[in-house]
This record gives structure tokens, sequence and C-alpha cells, in this order.
């Protein structure tokens, strides 16, 4: 974020690397990466089958997602090289980009005695004044990306909030190295307790986020999961001491995306002692940090460039595993003190956006090296106290002291006693006569997401919390200081599915006609809200309250087997199904039977009359039809199985048609009888019986 005019200031971060270290796969000469996947993003609107049909040419498959910034993280197929996979995907007009998952070592280097340690290099950053204007806030969080933390150090007790654990994929996120624990001192350790070291700030919570694995190493991918998720959790400032040569599309997408939470995220240059950009700290809206020694110069292994934004002391004594306290040295330990000192100023002005906190830091900095903005030093060493004085007389921003009205805010969605499930959508409305400058979100009174601009809206990922109820309120500051809270939203979280069970027809039973079927279901959370019975997959009824019973009419069904579903479908739209398979089986009605007959009658033939029998064998209508040409005139007469005349169609017509409709009252044979009264004609005879 750095940039040689000084308004406006932008920001940025600063991320250390070393070349063709670590494990995996790696370019020539560049920065290793995990070797059977890759990033892909596709561009807005590409259709969902587009995408798979992509996937699917490439015999790739999603692994993973970060949906804030729209990244795949894709597993290759074997045989399926990263750079082939790259060519592939790079000639689909519809990608955005694609890039390997690079593995990005941490910036920690090993003590070495020429540096001064200890903690005169904190209060030569101007921490004690800056405390006696503020030492942070239980309502400002700070995240620390990196190897975990380890929860019960003396030292870090009761600062630390468990956050994900994306090496593991689990809500755990211990230290595997010694890392991560260290730079979380730096910012965050209990201070004021009579033991061990003092942390920048004293208040803010430390949201820890694992992305590192047990030798250190993240991957860009868990990168940018990782600052996505903290910003979804309201962390205001974000800590990455990690650094790579390789630019990262996906960080620079979850970067933009922090950047719209409100969030600002700062990194280390790096230890390569050389200029070449390093990312994520050389990213756009990142706040880049060299490493400079107790006398105010760069160290020698320090990292600088037109990249670099602020420097801060390269060397720290904090928080190790176990319960020591130790000295660390690197830019990976200049970072936190830039991020601690983000911490302090959002406490003091929580209404600040992102490009005014880094226009206070930059600009406060203590100019070092050539006057204005280098190269090595970027603005110049961080001072806490001119930052923090700086934004305390802001007031949220210009104007506005003569607002005392607070921002009405409220809760938009969901609904007060909303049955919510998976991933929820929370709107909060927020307005104020001069101009809100800050939204927050709590859940359960725990402050979980912030926004510096409107649309005020968040995603819960419900999973994550317990069934039951909880509740949801925001709070708006406006430019003056104003605070307003909204109500109290009550909502329900069920993530568990209702139990649904058919009771009647037991799986393969023999069923006809019109058989009842009966489903019982319930749900321990929210309640079952309806229950949908389907035949072979085709919805057929839905009932909404108990006894859920359904008349089916097997008639309609072919015989044979069949499958019988019931659904279940809770409050909050989780469902669970139960299934049978059944035997239909039912009486067939007898088929009718169609007849023909051909002849010929007339008065110039040796025939005048002809009759046609037919075999009746069970009781029914029969239809008889007689057709002919000609200038004839013919008759048709039946005769029942015990010769009684049943029917007969005489109406003198010459050339057409004659028509008998009867119903047999016995079975056997009867007789039709074709009679010429005038002319000759051939003539078709067609009879239809049961």
């Amino acid at each position: 974020m750095s940039g040689r005019t000084l308004v406006p200031l932008l920001a940025g971060l600063m991320f250390a690397v070393t070349l063709g270290m670590g494990p995996g796969a790696a370019e020539p000469g560049g920065t290793p990466y995990v070797p059977d996947q890759v990033l892909v993003k596709f561009r807005p609107g590409t259709p969902a089958s587009e995408v798979a049909r992509t996937h699917a040419a490439a015999g790739s498959a999603v692994r993973d997602e970060i949906p804030q910034i729209g990244v795949q993280v894709i597993g290759l197929p074997p045989g399926l090289t990263v750079g082939k996979a790259i060519g592939f995907y790079e000639r689909n007009p519809n990608v955005e980009f694609v890039e390997p998952d690079y593995y990005v070592e941490p910036a920690l280097t090993p003590n070495d005695p020429s540096f001064i340690y200890g903690q005169g290099l904190l209060q030569s950053l101007g921490a004690e004044d800056a405390w006696d204007i503020s030492t942070g806030s239980v309502g400002v969080p700070v995240a620390v990306l990196d190897s975990g933390a380890q929860f019960d150090h003396p030292d870090l007790g009761g600062r630390l909030v468990a956050g994900w654990d994306f090496v593991e994929d689990d809500a755990d996120p211990a230290d595997a190295n010694g890392h991560g624990t260290s730079v979380a001192g730096v910012l965050g350790a209990v201070t004021d307790n009579a033991f061990g070291i003092a942390g920048v700030t004293w208040e803010n919570p430390v949201l820890v986020v694992r992305i590192g694995d047990y030798y250190g190493y993240t991957t860009s991918g868990r990168m940018a999961q990782g600052i996505s998720y903290a910003a979804d959790r309201g962390a205001r400032a974000i800590n990455l001491s990690y650094a790579t040569p390789s630019y990262l599309s996906s960080v620079a997408d979850a970067v933009e995306y922090a950047w719209s939470q409100g969030a600002v995220v700062v990194a280390s240059a790096g230890n390569e002692g050389d200029a070449y950009p390093h990312y994520p700290a050389a990213l756009p809206k990142v706040v880049g940090v060299s490493g400079i020694t107790g006398w105010d110069e760069l160290v020698y292994y320090s990292n600088y460039g037109s990249w670099i934004d602020v420097c801060a002391p390269c060397s720290a004594l904090t928080t190790w595993l176990g319960s020591a306290i130790s000295t660390s040295g690197g830019t990976s330990i200049s970072a936190p003190y830039v991020t601690g000192l983000f911490g302090l100023v959002f406490s003091a002005n929580p209404g600040l956006p992102p490009q005014q906190a880094v226009d206070i830091v930059c600009q406060t900095a203590t100019d070092l090296g050539e006057p204005g903005f280098d190269e090595f030093y970027g603005w110049g060493k961080i001072n806490l106290y001119q930052a923090v004085l700086a934004a305390s007389e802001m007031g949220g921003g210009s104007g506005g002291d003569d607002d005392t009205t607070a921002p009405a805010v409220s809760v938009a969605s969901p609904a007060p006693d909303a049955a919510l499930a998976g991933a929820a959508a929370i709107s909060v409305s927020a307005t104020d006569e001069v101009g809100v400058t800050l939204v927050e979100l709590y859940l359960d009174g725990h402050l979980v997401g912030s926004l510096a601009n409107p649309p005020y809206e968040w995603t819960w990922d419900t999973t994550m919390d317990a069934d039951g109820g909880h509740t949801l309120q925001a709070v708006a500051y406006d430019e003056a200081g104003n605070v307003g809270e909204s109500a109290l939203v009550t909502v329900t979280v069920d993530n568990s599915a209702p139990n649904a069970v058919i009771l009647d027809p037991t799986d393969g039973s023999l069923v006809s006609g019109t058989t009842p079927v009966e489903a019982d279901a319930a749900d321990a959370v929210t309640g079952v809200r309806e229950v949908r019975f389907y035949v072979d997959d085709i919805w057929q009824a839905t009932k909404s309250q108990a006894p859920y019973v359904w008349n089916w009419d097997t008639t309609t069904c072919s015989q044979g087997w069949h499958s019988i579903v019931a659904r279940a479908v809770d409050a909050a739209g989780n469902d669970s199904a139960s299934s049978v398979s059944v035997e239909v089986q039912n009486a067939s009605e007898p088929l009718p039977v169609t007849e023909a007959f051909v002849g010929g009658v007339g008065f110039n033939k040796k025939v005048t009359s002809q009759d046609h029998e037919v075999l009746v064998a069970d009781t029914g209508a029969i239809l008889a039809s007689l057709t002919w040409g000609g200038k004839a005139d013919l008759d048709l007469y039946l005769y029942s199985p015990s010769g009684a005349l049943v029917g007969s169609s005489n109406t003198r017509s010459r050339g057409g048609s004659e028509q008998i409709e009867t119903l047999a009252g016995e079975t056997g044979a009867y007789t039709f009888l074709v009679v010429a009264a005038s002319g000759k004609a051939n003539y078709t005879l067609t009879v239809t019986h049961p």
C-alpha cells in the first residue's frame, strides 16, 4: 500500500519469502506449491453447469471453496501436473485466474546477539503515552493468522479467542510450531499482571486462526480462507507474518473482501534482504512492514522496496511454547507491532474506515532515512502515541460536532423467532442524519462482524453454533461518536434433521385399491412443519398436521413394485426421509374383443342374406357396426344363443351403415344376420364384445 505522495496513503501489508524452500513442487527458482491442487476463480455469472463441465474435462474435483471471494480449491487427478492444469484452465475464457496453491513460509529467523532485545523497543514506540489514551477495547478484535497459539500460556490466557484451524479443519487452532504463539505475544500478551511481558494491546480480543502446519508453512489457499474468516468474525486488524515472491490472486481477493468488511491486513516484508516484491505485503490494501534495529536502522535481512508502508522493530521479548518468555527476531515480529497499533487506533475510534486508519498510522510515523517516503522505511517507524492521539481526536470522521442524535439501527433480517439452519443471511438497517461510519453485529453478546459501508450484510454459518436460542444485536456509530443499539432479535438455530418413519404399509407389503400411507415425524428443536409423500420419487401429497396419513389410490400405478417415501421437514428447512418398497396388485378388468367379418349379399346374387357367429365369453356390452357401399339397402339382425332376436337395425338406407348396441345377458354364440333388403353390396361387419 505504498505510494510516493502522502495523500491519500494506501493501506499495504508486507510479507517475507524464501525461494525454493518448503515441501511440494516448485517453479524453477520459485516458490514451492501443493503438487496436486490449484486455485481457480471463474468469472462472475459463469453457469454452474459450465464450471462443472470444465472440471470434468480436466478430471479434477472441487476439494474446498472460499465463498467470500469465489475461489475454488481444485484437486488434480493423477498424472495432471500443476503446470498442465494451469494451461488447461487459462484457455477457458470463463476463468478469471488460476494459480498454484503456494506454500508460504514464516518470516521468523533465529536470534542474533547483535540485536537489542527486550521491551525497550516497545517503549521507544511511545507505548506508555499511547496507553494513557487507550489500552484497547473488548469490542475491537484483532486476528493472528499463523501456526495457532498456546491457549494455556500463562501470559496469554484470557486474551485469546479460538477461531478455526484450516490445517486440521476443526475448531481447535492450537499451536503446533511455536511461531504463532510468539507473534500473538507481541500484540496481545496479558499486560499489567505482574508476570512476563506487556503486549501492544491490553484489551482487544486476539482471534487465533491457524493456517500454518507443524513446520510453520501455510498455503495461499489457507491464507485466503483465514483472511475471509477473520473478516467475517469482525476482526478490524489481521496479522500475516508470512511472505512469498509469487503473486497471490486468491489472497488479493481475500484482502479486498476484508477491506470491504472494515478490516486492515498487515504483513511482514520478509527476510531475504532484497527489494523484490513479496506477497501479500506488496498487494494493494495491505500494510507492508519492514524490520529495523534498536538503532532505527533497517536490519540487514529485511526486504525493502516501494511497496513498504511503515517499519517496526524486528525483535521482541515475547511468549513461547510452554510457559516460556524468550526473544524472537525477524520481520515476523515487526508485523504484530503494527497490527497491535491498528487495534489501539480502532479502539480509540471504532468509526474509522480502513483508509482513514491507515492514513493515521502512516502520517504519524516517525520519519527515518530520506525525508518523506522511502523504500527502506516507508513513511517511517510507527508511533503508537501519535497514532492513537490522532485517532481519538478525529471524532470518527470530519465534522459532526453538533450531532447528538444516535443512529437508528435495527436487525432487518432474520425476523424475530425465525428458525435458521446452515448459512443464514443477516441484514442490518442503519441510518443517521449526518452519516453512519460503522455498524457492528453481535451474536449472543459477542462481536462477530463490523462494516464501514453499506450494505450491512453478513452470512452466519449457524453450524458453528449450538442448536437452540440465540440473540442478534446491531450497534451503529455516527461521525460524532454517537452510538445506536438495535433491539435484541431472538432466533432459533436448528441444524438437526427431524426423525421420520413410515408406519404403514410395511416394507415388502402387498397393496391394492386405496391404501392409507401413515408416517410418524418428530423434531426436538423447531418442530415438524410438514410431511411430504412421494411414490417413485414423484411428489403426491403434503400433510402439515399429525396424524400424517395419505390415502394412496394404487389403481393409478402399474402392477408391481413401487417405492414410497415420507419426507419430514422442520421449521428451519432440515429434512429426513423414510422409505419402503411395496408391491401393487389390483384385479385386472377383461379386455374387450373386436372381430371383423367381410361378405356380400344382394338380389342379383345367389345369397340374399348371410349370418356370422360371435362367441361371447362374459356378459357385457355388444357393439356391432355394418358398413357397405353402392345403392343397396342392407339390414342387420342379432340373435341370442337361445335364438331370441335381441337387436336389429333396418333404417332402409341405400348405401351407408347400420349399428346395433345391446347388452349380452348370457354367454355363448350370438348370431348376426346381414340381409339385402334391395340391391346388392359387399359389406364389412365389426363386432366388439367382452
